[in-house]
């Protein structure tokens, strides 16, 4: 039987968008407080993280 390998751009799109969905949960609930300065930057390097993992897996 032949395994498959994970495709490593799902998972870290998967986990990035964990990551995003954490942090405004997070602020809905009051722990913190995120503006969209704060907000933009994250979402910029969740895109990079996801297209250099695509760059990875070829």
């Amino acid at each position: 039987m032949k395994r498959r390998r994970a495709d490593r751009t799902l998972i870290v799109a998967g986990l990035v968008t964990i990551a995003l969905g954490t942090l405004l949960l997070l602020d809905r609930t009051g722990t913190i407080d995120v503006r969209f300065d704060y907000m933009a930057p994250a979402v910029l390097a969740a895109i990079g993280a996801v297209l250099v993992a695509a760059g990875f897996s070829g």
